[in-house]
């Protein structure tokens, strides 16, 4: 990852000798987001309108287009959660001092009447891992449906309740844990954490 979008905004800031300005990492996701939609749109249209190589056929044609198609849709839901995320950068939102330490904000439920100890998110996901059966992996949108109904908070002053797939995925980066696209054992195709991925973020040993 770069500090910049553009290689020559690298360059300029080394010549004029200014300092590098610090990246939002939710701009950032925008700006990936949108360039991985823009590649998988060029990529589809290019299998659509390119003629099959000798011996592939029509079906192949079509399962790749298919796999393309469904990359894409996927990648397009993922840039419209970050884009309706809220934004705490933005010029006409009050900013609202949240209560320490549980990090929500005022007249909501918060540390100072807690429910129930909140657990640690890798211990949670490993959790939910657990109860389905320790599956190689788990689909995004399956894990953040089973962790919205735990208490407490996830991280960064998200509650679990209000965890979304790109929030999830803000939350699990600094542990190394990104989504892959994994075709599931009944037979859906989707962005997915893996299970040893999860336990190396938590320390376990995979290879013993």
């Amino acid at each position: 990852m770069t500090t910049f979008p553009n290689f020559l905004d690298t360059v300029t800031t080394t010549v004029l000798g200014t300092k590098p300005l610090k990246e939002n990492p939710h701009h950032r996701a925008l700006l990936d987001a949108f360039t991985k939609v823009h590649n998988l749109e060029e990529r589809l249209l290019t299998a659509i309108t390119t003629p099959p190589e000798p011996g592939t056929g029509v079906s192949g044609l079509m399962e790749a287009c298919t796999d393309l198609l469904i990359e894409r849709l996927d990648a397009g839901y993922d840039l419209s959660m970050l884009l309706s995320a809220d934004c705490c950068c933005a010029a006409d939102v009050v900013a609202v001092e949240p209560c320490r330490p549980c990090g929500l904000e005022q007249d909501e439920e918060c540390c100072q009447e807690p429910a129930e100890p909140t657990a640690n998110l890798l211990d949670a996901c490993s959790n939910v891992f657990a109860e389905l059966g320790h599956p190689h992996a788990v689909a995004s949108a399956d894990l953040v449906d089973a962790l919205r109904h735990l208490p407490g908070t996830a991280g960064n002053h998200w509650r679990y309740s209000d965890l979304t797939q790109a929030r999830l995925a803000e939350l699990l980066a600094p542990h190394g844990m990104r989504t892959r696209d994994i075709t599931l054992p009944d037979g859906r195709r989707r962005k997915s954490y893996q299970r040893e991925a999860l336990l190396t973020a938590m320390g376990v040993c995979t290879s013993c």
